[in-house]
């Protein structure tokens, strides 16, 4: 049952992702969002950009009204952005960067123009853009006087990235409402941006006792796994160096890759397999469809990735008990690992990484313990937690907007 007393017509809209195309993390949050706010009897309104017809791979509830390619001209940007490309070598420094900006600024024209025109067609209550990018289409938002909370599902080092110059935090700070998935990540943060910052971290799925990985048995064989975009700030190929410093005296023990590729990186991964003389003990799997059931057959998880915003995959890892070992420098990650309580930090290096590995492949018992407090530390964001403290900053957003047009 919804907690507020009345339901509202919310419009979610991601511009910089394309929902047709696989099952990225920001995808699932996305879509799991809309389900989750039309389960509760809200009118949701699931608003993207792509070039093409159909619906999101990940699927969504029959009551969201999902609106997709009637927003187009992505085909079009990118036709754009491919000729000033080209000829951007030809000019001087300090024209590229006004091309930049030209060429960000037709970009969000283009896709704010029509985003514009449907909020004027479906008045919602609220807007949710995903994105900071996704923001700054909504030039002309203000004249909507419709309500917003900007989502920012990445870190702090990120958020600053993309704000980068003084017209952009001009623009940024028209935004009343932020979103952010660390409260750690707010410092940072409010040295550009003014507004009210709201910490609501992404839910966790919860997974029964008798769901758990079981690492209390002994097997022949076993497994450390990585899901993840094959993607070179992920770091695959620092779990493939750790792991040739092992794989000699653990015979029992092989590495899988999982995730979808969209680079090159994966044709080097694939080199490397073979010049680490690795191959038939590491495996790229490709991309799967039932993560959870992936994690509950293996026995340790590796995310050597350098930057996170809140990792689904991590935190799944670990709702099914698994001890992980990440990084001491990666925002979030260095979080929700707690070294030597649910799993390890290591240094950004293969000598390192291998030792925390190791460290796990060495002892059962490490593993269990540290898997079993991580499955504990993961109910804090379980779904209707979550869930219950974006409907409550969404209905109090939404009530002090309509007070004020009251007054």
């Amino acid at each position: 049952m919804s907690i507020q007393e009345n339901t509202m017509k919310i419009l979610q809209y991601i511009g910089a992702i394309d929902l047709l195309d696989g099952a990225g993390g920001a995808k699932r949050v996305f879509c799991s969002m809309a389900n989750a706010l039309a389960a509760r009897g809200h009118e949701v309104y699931a608003v993207c950009h792509t070039a093409r017809s159909g619906y999101p791979f990940v699927p969504l509830d029959d009551r969201i009204h999902f609106i997709s390619n009637g927003l187009g001209c992505r085909k079009r940007i990118i036709k754009l952005t491919t000729w000033v490309k080209g000829i951007r070598p030809f000019f001087p420094s300090t024209w590229n960067e006004m091309i930049k900006q030209h060429e960000e600024n037709r970009i969000f024209k283009r896709k704010g123009e029509p985003l514009i025109k449907l909020i004027r067609e479906i008045q919602p209550d609220i807007v949710i853009p995903y994105f900071v990018n996704d923001y700054f289409s909504m030039l002309r938002q203000p004249m909507l006087n419709v309500p917003v909370i900007l989502m920012h599902h990445m870190n702090a080092a990120e958020f600053l990235n993309f704000v980068n110059t003084k017209e952009k935090t001009a623009k940024i700070n028209t935004c009343p409402h932020l979103q952010v998935l660390q409260r750690s990540f707010i410092p940072e943060i409010q040295k550009i941006y003014h507004g009210s910052i709201h910490v609501i971290p992404n839910e966790v799925p919860q997974i029964t006792e008798k769901e758990l990985a079981d690492l209390t048995v002994e097997k022949p064989q076993k497994t450390i796994a990585m899901i993840s975009r094959i993607d070179p700030g992920k770091q695959q190929h620092l779990l493939l160096q750790a792991f040739e410093r092992l794989a000699k005296d653990y015979s029992e023990w092989n590495v899988e890759i999982y995730g979808q590729s969209v680079h090159q990186y994966s044709r080097q991964l694939e080199s490397m397999l073979v010049s680490l003389g690795l191959t038939g003990r590491v495996k790229l799997m490709g991309a799967t469809d039932h993560p959870l059931e992936v994690l509950r057959k293996v026995d340790v998880f590796a995310f050597p990735s350098l930057s996170e915003g809140f990792p689904l995959a991590l935190t799944e890892a670990m709702a099914v008990g698994l001890p992980c070992v990440g990084l001491k420098t990666t925002p979030s990650v260095n979080e929700l690992i707690v070294d030597g309580v649910n799993g390890f930090l290591a240094d950004n290096t293969p000598e390192d990484f291998a030792a925390k590995l190791k460290a796990l492949m060495d002892d059962r018992n490490c593993r269990v313990k540290l898997g079993g407090s991580g499955h504990e530390m993961m109910k804090r964001y379980a779904p209707e937690t979550i869930w219950n403290q974006w409907e409550q900053l969404i209905g109090q957003v939404v009530r002090q907007h309509r007070q004020r047009k009251a007054a």
